[in-house]
């Protein structure tokens, strides 16, 4: 219904009023378009801008921070110190009214054994590993092999177990040479020197990705095995920190030198580390 005015004078002047705000809304109606569609172009290119984003965050995740963050951590973790399992037993042991319990020794078989080649220095080997069944009712022997010649050299690495237990020796036993398969052999005869290097490792090597050219340096030699059938030698006692890492390598002394010799996980058998009571 039309709005009805006391006289013509006041409707004329409410007309003209009304006529008035239209046309200014006519007027900026094409500013207010440009403006729209300027606010629009901007929202549409962030929403572009927060979907590449997006898209580029899901990728590094998938693709490329996890294989960094992997080796980065790896990294890390292997320079990281081990930590003492058993707390304040320095403290116990350190009082003189403490009587200690008397333990057996410990033989420490070496996880893997290694061959890297003197004469080719980035030469990988993969380390000899395998199972080998026992019976239908037993476990299987996790072997591995102490290889040596005048060209292969072995790297062992033991990490030192157990509290209190840090007088360690490097030990090499053999069987007798008609129980086994494991292979001796000199140009002097059965009996083979053997010379042991110690290696300045305080991480854990990758024994599986080992050349001459990583070795850590400098190796230093701490002495000779005299490997026989049938015979244990072990070298002189050193002291050895717990969950510290002791890594070895075994070369060929005499001339002609071929030695074979498998490690077991029953008994002391091939290269172990034997570790004797401290406290």
């Amino acid at each position: 219904m039309s709005p009805k005015f006391s006289n013509t004078r006041e409707g004329y002047q409410a007309l003209s009023q009304v006529t008035h705000f239209g046309d200014e809304d006519v007027r900026d109606l094409p500013q207010r378009t440009k403006h729209n569609q300027t606010l629009s172009i901007w929202l549409l290119a962030i929403a572009i801008l927060c979907t590449i984003l997006d898209f580029s965050m899901i990728f590094w995740d998938r693709f490329l921070r996890v294989h960094l963050r992997s080796a980065s951590t790896s990294d890390e973790l292997e320079l990281l110190p081990f930590q003492n399992p058993y707390l304040n037993l320095e403290i116990l042991y350190k009082d003189p009214e403490f009587k200690s319990s008397t333990h057996d020794p410990i033989i420490n078989n070496v996880p893997v054994i290694a061959q890297v080649s003197n004469q080719e220095h980035q030469k990988i080997l993969p380390p000899f590993q395998r199972y080998k069944s026992t019976g239908e009712t037993r476990a299987p022997i996790y072997e591995r092999r102490l290889i040596v010649t005048h060209e292969l050299e072995s790297i062992a690495q033991f990490r030192v177990l157990d509290f209190g237990m840090e007088n360690c020796s490097l030990s090499l036993t053999v069987p007798p040479r008609d129980t086994t398969e494991d292979f001796l052999y000199t140009d002097l005869g059965d009996s083979v020197i053997l010379d042991v290097w110690f290696l300045p490792a305080r991480h854990k090597l990758d024994l599986y990705n080992l050349s001459w050219s990583k070795l850590p340096r400098p190796r230093v030699h701490i002495g000779h095995m005299n490997v026989s059938y049938g015979k244990t030698y072990r070298m002189p006692s050193f002291q050895c920190k717990s969950q510290s890492y002791q890594t070895f390598a075994v070369s060929c002394s005499s001339p002609g030198c071929l030695v074979n010799v498998t490690s077991k996980d029953i008994g002391p058998s091939g290269l172990y580390m034997y570790q004797s009571q401290t406290i």
